[in-house]
């Protein structure tokens, strides 16, 4: 049941903001890629707690706990995240996790959680993250 709601969620969402001009709107199946995403994040290793689409094809990534999470890798940006382990996460300015946590306070993420960069915004928060188990 929670699954259908994360779905509807992104179906929704993906409706509600078709009609809006130079967004970047996915270019695949969020169904599809909601479940191949959260497939690969459950089967890494016990601390991986997201799985990230990338522009391009078959480009992939699963990130562990304290690891540096960039928005963007070689060039080609984060289209699409799935969690599925709960996180306390701190965005950073540099794409090496560097410069310091803006804002610098925590944002917890819930395991389900799936989010897609519509129209890169993204960026706004930083250009990478930190996350931590969620302690919160």
């Amino acid at each position: 049941m929670k699954f259908i709601s994360y779905i509807a969620g992104l179906t929704i969402g993906a409706v509600s903001v078709a009609a809006l001009p130079d967004l970047n709107l996915p270019d695949f199946d969020l169904v599809t890629e909601y479940a191949k995403l959260l497939q690969m994040c459950n089967a890494g290793p016990l601390n991986t707690y997201a799985a990230v689409r990338y522009a391009g094809l078959n480009n992939y990534e699963t990130f562990a706990f304290g690891e540096c999470y960039p928005y963007r890798i070689n060039g080609s940006l984060a289209q699409m995240a799935v969690f599925c382990k709960s996180v306390t996460c701190y965005n950073n300015p540099n794409a090496d996790c560097t410069g310091g946590a803006v804002p610098p306070v925590p944002v917890p993420l819930e395991a389900g959680l799936t989010l897609v960069n519509i129209g890169d915004w993204v960026h706004l928060l930083g250009s990478a993250a930190t996350c931590n188990q969620n302690g919160l």
